[in-house]
C-alpha cells in the first residue's frame, strides 16, 4: 500500500541524493560538484593552437552568440587534443595555471562561466 504523506524525511531513514548516493537527514549536503568550475577557452581570435594549463576542459568555439556547442574535452595522457566542432588545436603547457591560456584572451572568466 501506498502512503504519500510518508516519505524519507518522515521516517528519518535518509534520503538519496545526487546519483543515489544515500545521506543521513539533518547532515550538510555536499557541494563537492560545484566547488570547481571546469576552465572554458575560447578562440574568437580565430589562432591556430591555443595552449592551456588544463587538460580537461570546455571548449566554447567564440565568445556568445556565435558559440558552438560546450563541449567538454578530456586530453587524458595525450599533450594536444583538437576540438571536433571549431578544430581548434588546443596543446597542454604544465607552466600555465590551470585556467591560463595562451594568449590570454582566450581563457573565458569564472564569472562569465558561472
Amino acid at each position: 500500500m501506498f502512503y504519500p504523506w510518508i516519505s524519507a524525511f518522515t521516517l528519518e531513514i535518509g534520503y538519496c541524493g545526487r546519483y543515489g548516493t544515500l545521506s543521513p537527514i539533518g547532515a550538510a549536503k555536499s557541494s563537492r560538484m560545484t566547488e570547481t568550475i571546469v576552465p572554458h577557452f575560447h578562440n574568437t581570435s580565430g589562432v591556430p593552437v591555443i595552449e592551456i594549463g588544463a587538460r580537461e576542459f570546455m571548449c566554447i568555439g567564440e565568445l556568445p552568440p556565435f558559440d558552438h556547442p560546450h563541449v567538454f574535452l578530456d586530453m587524458g595522457d595525450a599533450s594536444e587534443i583538437i576540438c571536433p566542432y571549431c578544430s581548434t588545436l588546443f596543446r597542454y603547457d604544465p607552466g600555465l595555471g590551470p585556467r591560463a591560456a595562451r594568449p590570454a584572451e582566450c581563457a573565458l572568466p569564472d564569472e562569465v562561466t558561472a
